[in-house]
Order: structure tokens, then C-alpha cells, then sequence
């Protein structure tokens, strides 16, 4: 009887055997590289030039919420993002409306730097290879090179390399610049004395002697937008009031950038206090 029941005790000890031996054979699949953090820096024009905003930064690595706050930034007059965003790799927004001016800000983000770990399977284990890790700042190289390591038996590759971005979902048009309407020609008329101008509530006079040989520009009211690519016999009239010193002297005497911390950017600044908040308390 006791023979019977050590027999039938080691029969299911062995038959456990092959389910213990597969389970010990599936390795937990390898680590990934830590997040990269992407940057948005927001300027606005001063009159001289794009300064800095530090309100209105922001650094996350959710890179669809940093391409979201740089189309937020750029969709103001007056207001331009830079940011370390790979550009085939997020949606790029494209607005349309006048310019302030044709200057762009001149500092940018220092671009992230991408990592493929490369592990090779080793007395069932995932080992980190060193030697053929590899960094890169183009995430498109760095998700090649993770393809050809997964394409060799016993080799695995994990990246924080983002995915691309279709090539024709990469651009889409944002509409028009928000407080466009305050770089508008409100008003014009012409005279013996010269041509007078409102625009975005300052009233220009250029003299007669700069209008050059213009002609059938007609008075009365009008709305040009600038960047428009239509502007008949007006056109040489747009570029002059487009001139660096029209707008230095609009921005100096009205502030008129002030107009355009409109309800939509503070709700975006709000979110991002909320997300710094978390990030604080989350810790390093």
C-alpha cells in the first residue's frame, strides 16, 4: 500500500516536470531605455525681439502633449515655440494670418538623445549588450537599427525611439493666427499729403515722397491680411507697413501683445501648472 503510494507521489512530481522546465525557459522580456524628455520654449515679440516666456515652458515626455502646447503657442500673433520635437515624428501645424515680423526666436532646445538597448539571450537569460547598444539623435536611424537587432535570433532590441508619423498626416493646416484681426489695415486713405494708415488701433502717415510709383491704391476701408499671396496694386503698400520699424513703433506705443493673453492660453498654462504639480509630487 505505502508502495502503491510513493509510486503514484512520484508519477505526479514527474509529470509536473515539462510544465516546470517551459515556464523556467520564458525569460521576462527586457528593460527599456528610460522616457525622453521633449522641450517647448514659448517667446513672444517684444517690439525688438522673440524673449523667452518661462510661464509658458514646458518639458514632459508625452510627445503628442509637447507638439500640442507648440501648435497652442504658435497659434498667437506674436507669439512663436521652439521646441526639441522630431519633426517626422509629430504632427506639424501650420497657421496662416500676419506676421509681426519675419525675425524667429534664436534659441532652441538641445535635441534629445535616443537609446537602443541590444540584449542577447544568454543561459536563458536577457543580457545587455554594451558593444552593440547603440545612441542617436534621429529616432528614425534608431528604429532601424532596432529592427536589424530583433532580426538576429537570440538578439532583442528595446528603444524609446517614437514611432514616425505618416508622411501625409505630418502636416495639417491650424487656420488663422488667433488676434490676427490686430494686424489688420482698419482704415486707409490717400491724399496730396500722403497715405494714411490705421492699423491695429495707430494711425501711420507716410509721407508722399515714400510711396513711390504705386499706383490704384483707392481710399476708403479695407482688410489685408499679411502673407496673403493676393494683394493687387496694394502690394508694395502692405510690404511698407510690414517694415520692422512700422512695427516697432505699433508695439512700443499700444503694447498690442497684451490683447492676446486671450482665456485659451490661460487654460494652457493652467494645465501645464496642474502637470508640474503632479511631476513634483511624483519625484525624480
Amino acid at each position: 500500500m505505502r508502495t502503491a503510494s510513493f509510486t503514484a507521489t512520484l508519477l505526479l512530481v514527474l509529470s509536473a516536470l515539462p510544465t516546470l522546465a517551459l515556464a523556467a525557459d520564458v525569460s521576462p522580456a527586457p528593460p527599456s531605455p528610460q522616457p525622453v524628455a521633449y522641450q517647448v520654449w514659448g517667446f513672444k515679440w517684444d517690439g525688438q525681439q522673440y524673449v523667452k516666456q518661462a510661464t509658458h515652458c514646458l518639458t514632459t515626455t508625452d510627445i503628442k502633449q509637447a507638439a500640442d502646447y507648440a501648435a497652442q503657442i504658435d497659434s498667437f500673433a506674436g507669439w512663436a515655440a521652439t521646441t526639441n520635437l522630431p519633426a517626422a515624428c509629430v504632427v506639424n501645424t501650420v497657421f496662416h494670418g500676419p506676421t509681426v515680423t519675419a525675425a524667429r526666436p534664436s534659441a532652441f532646445p538641445a535635441s534629445p538623445t535616443y537609446s537602443v538597448w541590444a540584449f542577447a539571450m544568454t543561459d536563458g537569460k536577457w543580457v545587455k549588450d554594451e558593444k552593440h547598444s547603440w545612441t542617436t539623435s534621429d529616432p528614425l536611424l534608431g528604429l532601424e537599427y532596432a529592427k536589424k537587432v530583433n532580426a538576429v535570433a537570440g538578439w532583442s532590441a528595446t528603444t524609446n525611439c517614437p514611432p514616425p508619423v505618416p508622411e501625409a498626416q505630418r502636416i495639417v493646416d491650424g487656420g488663422t493666427l488667433y488676434g490676427a484681426a490686430d494686424y489688420r489695415v482698419q482704415n486707409s486713405s490717400r491724399s496730396a499729403g500722403g497715405l494714411t494708415i490705421s492699423l491695429g488701433g495707430v494711425t501711420f502717415q507716410i509721407p508722399a515722397n515714400l510711396l513711390g510709383n504705386v499706383n490704384g491704391f483707392s481710399s476708403g476701408g479695407g482688410s489685408y491680411y499679411d502673407g496673403s499671396p493676393t494683394y493687387g496694386d496694394t502690394s508694395d503698400i502692405q510690404n511698407m507697413i510690414n517694415t520692422q520699424d512700422m512695427i516697432n513703433t505699433q508695439m512700443q506705443n499700444n503694447n498690442i501683445q497684451d490683447m492676446i493673453n486671450t482665456q485659451n492660453m490661460i487654460n494652457t498654462q493652467n494645465m501645464i501648472d496642474s502637470q508640474n504639480a503632479i511631476n513634483a509630487q511624483n519625484g525624480p
